[in-house]
């Protein structure tokens, strides 16, 4: 909590990964919520400041005082990092390659469907029609979806996370609904998501599916499916959002070929800001190419202890 002579002008919500400060109060988004301009432009002395004043990694709340005159030009003392849907008054983020890509849910299913150009409406009609079965449901699918998540990571090359990850956040997910959505294919599991919400932001994350099934537009229908489940659960829903719903797509680098797939729905485009001190491991291309000539029984294990390392 950030305060300037003892009333309150800012929050800064952090988790501690036991390598950095990570800012993520929802999903992949974060950075610290300001009042007023004035202490957005000294963003990254806030979060130094903050920071290093933290003796405790004990969750709860601990009070920053904003002193403009003690503002410092110094280096951050601890690992940080921040990805942000806006800068924030601030120099410090970085604008990235990526975006992330966003449907509005005003209106009904059948105005969402009609606001769908003709050429997507009929891969979803075309997929519905196959032998496609989309399941909702709990940690139950836990399983059948990670069998379909640890195929798709490896055949991109990257490291994938342990199925205790995504049993936590199954169990421990409560600012909003949170749901796996299976597709299968004659009972096999060949796609999967996870759908969570927070307060009208509503973001499809960890998408999966088999390469063997991408060409009879099972993305298409998976979306849909989760698209018509976050409008009947906001049609159920007594809160007053603090902004319009939204059905996030997620994040991808512009211009790329999930970027392209994603403007086939009609999307808005957000940039995405960074603000870091740590090495970004991932840019190194060479570790990513051997990484992706290892076989996946061994990649699988090694990918859910080393990638908790990323941060």
């Amino acid at each position: 909590m950030v305060f300037r002579e003892d009333e309150l002008c800012g929050v800064f919500p952090l988790v501690n990964t036991g390598k950095a400060w990570v800012s993520l109060p929802h999903f992949s988004y974060g950075g610290i919520l300001f009042q007023n301009e004035e202490i957005a432009n000294s963003f990254a002395y806030v979060i130094d400041e903050a920071i290093s004043g933290l003796t405790s990694l004990e969750s709860g709340f601990y009070r920053f005082n904003f002193d403009e005159e003690s503002i410092s030009n110094k280096e951050l003392a601890e690992k940080v990092y921040i990805r942000s849907l806006s800068k924030a008054g601030s120099e410090v983020f970085v604008e990235s390659k990526k975006v992330t890509s966003v449907l509005s849910l005003a209106g009904s299913q059948n105005e969402l469907w009609s606001s769908l150009n003709q050429n997507l409406r009929r891969k979803i009609n075309k997929a519905r029609q196959t032998e496609f079965e989309v399941v909702e449901g709990g940690i139950e699918l836990l399983g059948d979806y990670y069998s379909v998540y640890t195929q798709n990571i490896i055949q991109l090359g990257s490291m994938n996370y342990s199925k205790s990850f995504f049993k936590d956040i199954l169990n421990n997910w409560d600012y909003g609904f949170i749901k796996l959505f299976v597709v299968y294919s004659n009972s096999k599991p060949v796609a999967g998501a996870l759908l969570a919400s927070y307060n009208g932001f509503h973001e499809n994350a960890f998408f999966a599916t088999l390469k063997e099934f991408r060409k009879k537009y099972i993305s298409d229908l998976m979306h849909w499916e989760m698209i018509k489940f976050c409008v009947e659960d906001i049609s159920k829903s007594t809160s007053d959002f603090q902004s319009p719903p939204v059905y996030s797509f997620g994040r991808s680098t512009k211009n790329s070929g999930v970027y392209n797939y994603k403007n086939h729905w009609p999307v808005e485009n957000h940039p995405l800001y960074n603000y870091t001190n740590i090495p970004d491991l991932r840019k190194n291309d060479w570790m990513l190419k051997v990484w992706g000539m290892l076989p996946g029984f061994v990649t699988k294990p090694m990918g859910a202890r080393l990638i908790r390392h990323i941060y």
